[in-house]
Order: C-alpha cells, then sequence, then structure tokens
C-alpha cells in the first residue's frame, strides 16, 4: 500500500466556505469551557497565545463574540488552532460522529473504534484517499440540511486517518507485554 498523506488541520480551510468555518470556531469556542479536561487544557494553551486582543489580559477574559472574529481569521493562518478548534469541535460533535462510525463499521469500513481527539489532531486524509467512507458521509448528508449536512462530510474527515492507523494496527504483529516488575 502507499503511503498516505496525511494533512495537518489547517488545511481544512480550503474544503471550507466561510459561514461554515464560522460556525466551526463558534462551536469550538463555545464547547471548549465544557471539554474533556485534557482537551480543555491543550485547547486553553493554544487559544492564549493565539487569541490576544488589546484590553483584554487573557483569552478567557474576551468576550465569545470578539474571541470568535479573531480565532476565524487565526484559523486560516495557525496550524495548531486549527487542531484544537477541530479537534473541540469534533468532542461537542460526538454523537454525529458516532452515527456515521458505526454506519461505516455496519458497511465493513475499517474506521478506529476507539478514534480521539489525541491521534485525530494530527491530520485528515483527503476524500480521494478514502472513497468508501467518503461515499457514505456524502449520502448520510444528502437527507440532512446545512449546516448538519456539511458536519457529516467534516466528520468523515476527521475518521479519515482512522482507516489507515485501523489497517496498520491489523497487519502489524501483536508484541507481548514485557514483565518490568523482574
Amino acid at each position: 500500500m502507499s503511503e498516505i498523506e496525511v494533512l495537518p488541520w489547517i488545511e481544512i480551510n480550503q474544503l471550507m466556505d466561510d459561514e461554515y468555518r464560522k460556525l466551526v470556531v463558534a462551536d469550538a469556542l463555545s464547547y471548549y469551557p465544557h471539554a474533556s479536561a485534557e482537551l480543555n487544557k491543550f485547547a486553553l494553551n493554544i487559544f492564549k497565545q493565539a487569541i490576544q486582543l488589546n484590553g483584554f489580559r487573557s483569552f478567557q477574559s474576551i468576550p465569545l463574540q470578539l474571541a470568535k472574529n479573531h480565532a476565524v481569521n487565526e484559523f486560516k493562518v495557525n496550524a495548531a488552532l486549527a487542531a484544537a478548534v477541530i479537534c473541540l469541535w469534533a468532542e461537542k460533535k460526538q454523537a454525529l460522529i458516532e452515527t456515521l462510525k458505526n454506519a461505516a463499521l455496519e458497511a465493513n469500513i475499517p474506521v478506529h473504534k476507539n478514534w480521539s481527539w489525541l491521534e485525530a489532531r494530527e491530520g485528515f486524509v483527503l476524500a480521494e484517499s478514502i472513497p468508501e467512507l467518503d461515499k457514505l458521509a456524502t449520502t448520510l448528508a444528502a437527507q440532512k440540511i446545512k449546516p448538519e449536512s456539511d458536519h457529516y462530510i467534516l466528520a468523515s474527515l476527521w475518521l479519515s486517518h482512522s482507516l489507515f492507523i485501523e489497517q496498520a494496527q491489523e497487519t502489524e504483529p501483536s508484541q507481548p507485554n514485557a514483565d518490568t516488575t523482574k
């Protein structure tokens, strides 16, 4: 199998229109206080560095609307912020992603069952490299209206890299656990 190119999340900008980008960023910023502890810490460290506005001591003191406007612009140029935003979006949209994941597993598309932001933050694989998952997401999206239809497409990209991780794990020989107590 040829090497698959994993694109950083900042590259997703080429696939998003402005309105959807604003929605994804708004979802992420509104969700970050509710994110899992590790994801919250990861995102907050990036937001503190990337979203600084005169007149505000810290990112947390910036009103959501002002932070969103700044974050939308940063999303286009800051790879770390783009990754944090997509990870937050995905955790917020976990139910939708689970729907797609379950449909993929039923269709024998080998998505990674335990795919999380820790693995997915590395990036995504283009739809051309995941035709079965892309077709499934497009079919599910066709039954929805915007922005939910766009969420299914983004969810397929969120899961895209997992197809290749799962395949690699299935082909690697298992290693016995070493006993380190001796």
